[in-house]
């Protein structure tokens, strides 16, 4: 009797040392992750904060990193002059530079204004009146080989200049590598413009 209990004992702590072995192997492996005791995906995204968070329209807020300037000109419906103030890395001076806003072209406004480069100039004027703040930020290329300043404009409550004219159907939005960053969420509003008849897709043809 005492023999047969002994060979069990022996036997269950045969088994558990086993068992040690196989969990401190999957241990080793999975970099400390079991596999049956992975986080909630829901879990995980809320422990981010708001790092990983995104506006529900999907519409970019500005960057908390956004540098302001003050607006003194618009040349067209896509191109603005501005001052910087507070010259960084991206704009070093403190004189007026042109901009051209990244990823949209609107109708060219000179030697003749071709049909709604009248309206959209004044959309953009509307949107960032002199002496405003514009908030800028870069994507991968700063300048143009005309040496404007190329960036995103963000007005000063907040809302996406770029992606305002192409909705309202003043500009389309263009591919330029490698400044693509919000090539997608444009052409998608340009889709919409079109579909509708807004802005020049309407009244030019």
């Amino acid at each position: 009797m005492t023999c047969r209990r002994s060979r069990r004992t022996g036997a269950s702590l045969a088994l558990a040392a086993a068992l040690a072995v196989v969990v401190a192997v999957a241990w080793i492996t999975t970099g400390g992750r079991m596999p049956w005791a992975e986080a909630d995906p829901a879990q995980s995204a809320s422990a981010l904060g708001s790092s990983a968070a995104t506006p529900a329209d999907g519409i970019p807020s500005r960057p908390g990193d956004a540098f302001p300037l003050t607006e003194t000109y618009v040349y067209d419906g896509d191109t603005i002059e501005a001052r910087m103030q507070e010259p960084n890395d991206v704009v070093t001076t403190s004189s007026p530079v042109r901009i051209r806003l990244i990823g949209i072209d609107t109708p060219e406004g000179t030697p003749s204004p071709e049909c709604w480069a009248d309206e959209a100039r004044t959309h953009l004027a509307e949107l960032l009146p002199e002496g405003s703040t514009v908030w800028a930020m870069p994507d991968a290329e700063t300048r143009d080989d005309y040496d404007r300043r190329l960036l995103n404009l963000w007005t000063d409550d907040g809302r996406f200049v770029n992606l305002e004219l192409v909705t309202a159907g003043d500009a389309e939005a263009i591919r330029v590598w490698p400044n693509i960053a919000f090539y997608d969420l444009l052409a998608g509003a340009q889709a919409e413009a079109e579909a509708s008849g807004a802005g020049r897709w309407g009244a030019c043809g």
